[in-house]
């Protein structure tokens, strides 16, 4: 059995003003709160067993990874693999522009729609899907840890359970929401299929951010998601920009 461990970074200062920060390098730094998720992240993540830790490249990431990494208990380092191939997706021209301006500028279906310079939320699933098993679970490791954004998390639950890109966008009980910080688990059985799966879990958050909860939990006969307590997420939820 595999677990694999994904988690959206913190919230950053685009996260809160509504702005589109996609690959950008000059933008995604971690709020105050942001940071306080992340250190909240690490106390409730300090003793599970991970064999190795991939993270995308980007600050926001590694940031939230670092918090994680410092709560962390006993002597033993953990081996770590910054990864471009983790980024969010790249919204070339709208970088830096606000959500209302992103959503003008899609033209067509929003998956495949790609700003000039850029790519489609289909081709990030692509990407990520490729790297998880060409590079991730091709390793062997059996306990994963994955900091990485909300638009690769969903595009790796998505191709993982197989539903659709666009299906990952809709709401709780629908699709895969991604809070700041949120932990998604899923174990895989030795010929990579799903066997459980824990997705939006904000619950080490609930003390400080309400509306924090349980996320929602995958039922594979049925094919559906069950919410759990709470699962309906923080207010700040579904930035379909990552």
């Amino acid at each position: 059995m595999t677990r694999l461990t994904l988690v959206r970074h913190g919230e950053t200062y685009q996260n809160f003003n509504r702005m589109v920060q996609g690959q950008d390098p000059t933008q995604g730094r971690l709020t105050p709160r942001g940071v306080r998720q992340a250190e909240l992240l690490g106390q409730a993540l300090a003793e599970w067993p991970f064999d190795i830790a991939y993270c995308s490249s980007l600050e926001r990431a590694v940031l939230t990874l670092s918090m994680v990494l410092l709560k962390r208990f006993g002597e033993r380092t953990l081996p770590l693999v910054f990864a471009d191939a983790l980024r969010e997706i790249n919204l070339g021209v709208l970088h830096g522009r606000s959500h209302g301006e992103w959503r003008e500028a899609i033209s067509g279906d929003p998956m495949h729609f790609r700003a000039a310079g850029g790519e489609s939320w289909l081709d990030v699933q692509a990407r990520v899907t490729g790297y998880l098993h060409q590079i991730i679970l091709s390793a062997g490791h059996q306990h994963i840890l994955v900091v990485a954004h909300g638009g690769v998390n969903r595009g790796l639950i998505a191709s993982l359970l197989g539903f659709p890109m666009a299906q990952a966008w809709e709401g709780p009980g629908l699709g895969a929401p991604q809070d700041n910080t949120c932990l998604n688990v899923l174990e895989l059985n030795d010929g990579g299929e799903v066997v459980s799966a824990l997705v939006n879990d904000t619950r080490h958050l609930a003390e400080e951010f309400p509306g924090a909860g349980g996320g929602q939990r995958w039922l594979p006969a049925a094919r559906r998601w069950e919410l759990l307590p709470g699962g309906r997420g923080l207010s700040s939820n579904y930035n379909p920009v990552g």
